[in-house]
């Protein structure tokens, strides 16, 4: 366990990166996350494909037109409290969203530009840069993950609670790829090697990577049912990646943060 640290600190982000964040099961929980541990540092939050338009209280401005959008919706239903917003720059402090557009519920991605010139006055820019239809598995497509040139650290998760679940259309998006990517097959059960596997392939969880990688472990396994969060699991995907890299496991929600080795 690393004791006392932040998410920031322990993936090593440094004021100024443009951190994408790719992969499954905990993308967004981990992005929101880090825009609230650099809250006073000036965060700004976007994606380049979809994400859920965020809660009441997590955004401090909007920046994604030249006057206010108004009321934000909410993924839970009903709208938000009115944001500041209209500025022609995001604000030096604070957490600014930038999105291209509005639909069901989710924000669309701006334009790479505007981005780009955005995330330079920023003293972070956290990207969602993937999609996984909220299953805990994909297969990627030959387009994704979407991560822009300007990108310093590309942060790929994956969930360790998922080991032991069979590899089916309701837990993997995109089967068919899934499998050609890990060797498993439909039906199988999920292991750490699969895992791996995902890491380790060119068409895989870094396939878009730019900058440095950082492989993030999520586990979410209850300790009051005895499924002690261990560092077994991680281990295994660690002895078995191709190229080295920053690799951290722990639970999101609660928090934690693990060092494997």
């Amino acid at each position: 366990m690393v004791s006392g640290m932040g998410y920031t600190e322990a993936f090593g982000i440094l004021p100024g990166d443009v951190v994408s964040i790719v992969g499954s099961g905990g993308k967004t929980s981990l992005l929101w996350r880090l825009a609230e541990e650099n809250r006073e540092r000036g965060v700004l939050v976007s994606t380049t494909t979809k994400m859920w338009m965020p809660e009441a209280g997590a955004v401090d401005w909007d920046v994604s037109g030249d006057g206010c959008r108004g009321r934000l919706w909410s993924p839970a239903g009903g709208l938000t409290p009115p944001l500041h917003c209209g500025r022609a720059n995001p604000a030096p402090t604070g957490v600014s969203l930038f999105y291209g557009g509005v639909e069901d519920g989710k924000i669309t991605a701006p334009d790479l530009g505007r981005l780009s010139a955005f995330s330079a006055e920023m003293g972070l820019t956290l990207l969602e840069c993937d999609g996984a239809k909220a299953l805990p598995l994909k297969g990627w497509a030959q387009h994704e993950p979407v991560v822009p040139e300007f990108t310093t650290v590309t942060i790929g998760v994956l969930p360790l609670w998922v080991i032991g679940q069979p590899v089916c259309e309701e837990t993997v998006h995109r089967v068919p790829e899934f499998c050609r990517i890990t060797g498993s097959f439909p039906g199988e059960l999920v292991t750490a090697l699969h895992l791996a596997r995902v890491v380790n392939h060119p068409d895989g969880l870094f396939a878009k990577a730019r900058g440095r990688r950082v492989l993030f472990l999520n586990d979410r396994r209850n300790v009051a049912d005895g499924q002690r969060p261990s560092l077994r699991d991680a281990q295994t995907v660690l002895a078995n990646l191709d190229v080295p890299m920053t690799v951290l496991a722990g639970d999101i929600h609660r928090g934690t943060i693990e060092v494997p080795s």
